[in-house]
């Protein structure tokens, strides 16, 4: 008798305590994420936007932040995600030299899946909609005093996706650290496709 007393104390103490686990961990939640972009530039047109060589490919430091709502398995949240520009000098002969700069932002609606919420290291999957302004500078500079320089920009606001995952570290009941890898769809900028690979690292509080 004693021991299925003990038994059924141990067993309601552990579903109190998986409850206080579950209640704790879910809520609205503010978190900050930072790491590394590389955009790619995809069938660019002559001259246009990309067409040289390298133009960005170049690793740049991105930063973000995400207001959202926790519920068990499920996490959705808006978040801001700020990349720094890429610039690009190409030599066109020993008298002109254009220079390029790139950039761009996003909002995005966010939705994730935790696989094992309530364990210390959860993996987890994630998806996102929304839209990235993508910006295009080009001057052209020169030397030469019969030559007139010339001066491009482009903008666009894009309908983007996200596809992306990783893992989740949790430090306390409301206290995470996640690091994860997202792939962005970002349209198309002067008939050239965008796309973007992003590594991060990140913190989440829940409230």
């Amino acid at each position: 008798m004693n021991k299925l007393l003990l038994a059924a104390s141990a067993a309601v103490l552990t579903l109190g305590l998986a409850y206080q686990a579950s209640a704790d961990c879910n809520g609205l939640y503010l978190a900050g994420r930072g790491g590394v972009v590389k955009h790619k530039i995809e069938n660019p047109k002559k001259g246009g936007v990309g067409n040289s060589d390298n133009d960005f490919d170049k690793q740049k430091l991105m930063l973000s932040g995400a207001l959202g709502y926790r519920y068990d398995y499920l996490r959705v949240e808006a978040e801001y995600v700020w990349r720094d520009k890429v610039k690009h000098n190409d030599f066109v002969d020993e008298d002109t030299s254009l220079k390029r700069q790139f950039k761009s932002y996003s909002y995005m609606l966010n939705a994730y899946f935790d696989l094992a919420p309530y364990s210390w290291i959860t993996p987890y999957v994630g998806a996102g909609i929304g839209m990235t302004n993508l910006k295009f500078k080009e001057n052209e500079v020169t030397s030469s005093p019969v030559t007139e320089p010339s001066f491009r920009r482009l903008k666009e606001d894009n309908f983007t996706w996200s596809v992306g995952g990783g893992l989740s570290i949790k430090v306390t009941n409301r206290f995470n650290v996640d690091a994860g890898y997202r792939y962005y769809d970002m349209g198309d900028l002067d008939k050239a496709d965008i796309t973007a690979h992003e590594i991060y690292g990140g913190i989440r509080y829940v409230f």
